[in-house]
């Protein structure tokens, strides 16, 4: 079994809005990539983006009445990848995404802490996109 971190923010905003807009895939360029970074859709439904570690595709999780906002990420010319489980939770007015980061095969102990840290800078960034800040 992997080492996994539960990463989440709360939201001060409706689920219903915030679900909307996090179910766009071209939301997430917004906050989880970098800001200047190209998606462009293909025709299966996958996305292809630049990433640090060279192109890849990014497939999202179908709009659901659930709140499953899961997506994978893989390279080029793969069919599958790691799955990123991403959840969006009503709570009272407002809502908490969560999400559980995995380490990887090969993935130092180091590393994945970093990239944990790094994947909480994101939803931190989200939360201010999304609150107005």
């Amino acid at each position: 079994m992997r080492a996994s971190m539960v990463i989440k923010v709360a939201i001060e905003r409706p689920f219903d809005e915030v679900y909307e807009l996090l179910a766009d895939p071209l939301y997430f360029g917004k906050w989880a990539v970098t800001p200047d970074t190209e998606m462009e859709a293909l025709d299966n439904g996958d996305w292809l983006v630049e990433l640090p570690r060279g192109q890849s595709l990014i497939r999202f999780t179908p709009p659901n009445a659930y709140g499953v906002l899961d997506y994978e990420v893989f390279p080029l010319g793969e069919s599958h990848g790691s799955v990123n489980p991403v959840r969006l939770v009503r709570n009272d007015e407002g809502c908490e995404l969560v999400l559980i980061w995995y380490q990887r095969d090969g993935m130092s102990e180091d590393k994945f802490r970093s990239d944990a840290e790094w994947v909480e800078s994101d939803l931190q960034r989200l939360k201010t996109l999304l609150e107005g800040g």
